[in-house]
């Protein structure tokens, strides 16, 4: 039987959880749902996420949190993130979801949107170590599957507590943490701090996942050797790529160039097969909107997207999608890799966040 080439000769396990690789994909709203998630595991990711999904919705068993949950069994590994700050919703919440079959629970302690933190949620966790530690605490009581959290480096540049929350997860008995070394209020601006996610790994002996700046597989394979980090998560550089998780397994395997990119004749039928699927999950209307986004995404860095954009409001249909881009590909050389650039925030800002899910790292 040929060997998968989604798994490595560098394991990651998280508890009980064998991961295919340490390349992972980060839970980010309107990007890690059903539609988009098979591509990445198709190309080599990981260790899927969903996207961030509300405990209280969960609790309320409330129709389009419950979509949020879906996945099929094939997409095992498959890791659920919650968020929240009620004790009892989060508890509720993480019984459903090891019931109705994760791999993995993911408590987001790192989100730095209005709304989010307002609640008490995501980011604001780590001004409130208390509640955070209550909530390890509970949670893994009454989880059998693997328990992790992502956090940030902490509130602000006076506040950088992420070794400290390392810690606490550590000694509440958790099976790893995922940290975006910036903090809540540079939100994703300046660089991300590598050197605090080597200073937490050496300061833990739970798994630690690096996550912030990692672009493309050159970054990805640097963090991990810089920081020494278990694994890494993309999250702006897996937008619209797919293909990056082939490339991080291409350079991990040595073969350190560009072929892992995906030619225009890729470029389509990703985008064809995402959209399908998006038209099977929701429907034909509300998959050509939320396309129309990841459009952008898929198309940044190639010549002439700046005009295909100005185009997207006035696709309506998935004939009206696919016969657009056909047409847009047909001006760019077909043996062109795509994705020369690096990618952006384009399309993406804070209000897009609609039900509190985390936005890209």
């Amino acid at each position: 039987m040929a060997t998968d080439p989604r798994h490595t000769q560098h394991p990651l396990r998280l508890g009980t959880l064998d991961c295919l690789n340490r390349f992972m994909v980060a839970p980010m709203c309107d990007v890690t749902s059903w539609p988009y998630r098979k591509l990445c595991r198709d190309h080599g990711c990981g260790l899927l996420f969903t996207e961030m999904i509300s405990s209280v919705g969960l609790a309320h068993s409330g129709e389009r949190t419950l979509k949020m949950m879906e996945f099929d069994p094939e997409e095992a590994p498959v890791a659920v993130q919650i968020s929240g700050c009620a004790v009892e919703h989060m508890e509720t919440a993480a019984r459903m979801v090891q019931d109705y079959g994760a791999s993995m629970l993911n408590v987001n302690c790192g989100c730095p949107v209005k709304k989010v933190i307002q609640g008490g949620s995501g980011a604001a966790l780590l001004r409130d170590l208390g509640l955070l530690t209550q909530i390890c605490h509970r949670l893994r009581k009454v989880l059998t599957i693997p328990f992790t959290i992502k956090v940030r480096a902490g509130w602000d540049a006076n506040s950088v507590n992420a070794i400290e929350v390392g810690r606490i997860a550590e000694g509440e008995g958790l099976d790893g943490l995922m940290i975006h070394a910036r903090t809540r209020v540079q939100l994703y601006e300046g660089k991300a701090d590598w050197s605090l996610i080597k200073r937490l790994k050496e300061s833990v002996s739970i798994p630690v996942i690096g996550n912030g700046d990692a672009f493309d597989p050159d970054d990805a394979l640097r963090m991990l050797e810089e920081t020494g980090c278990d694994g890494v998560m993309l999250g702006r550089g897996a937008m619209g790529n797919p293909w990056v998780f082939r490339g991080c397994l291409a350079w991990e395997r040595g073969q350190r160039d560009d072929t892992w990119r995906p030619n225009v004749a890729e470029l389509y039928d990703g985008v064809r097969e995402h959209l399908d699927r998006y038209v099977d999950w929701s429907g034909e209307r509300l998959a050509v909107i939320q396309m129309r986004k990841q459009l952008i995404w898929y198309t940044q860095g190639l010549p002439g997207a700046k005009e295909l954009r100005k185009s997207l409001p006035q696709l309506n249909t998935r004939g009206d999608m696919l016969s657009t881009l056909g047409r847009f590909l047909e001006t760019v050389d077909p043996d062109r890799p795509w994705g020369t650039s690096r990618p952006s925030r384009a399309g993406f800002k804070e209000g897009d966040c609609a039900t509190g899910c985390e936005t890209p790292a």
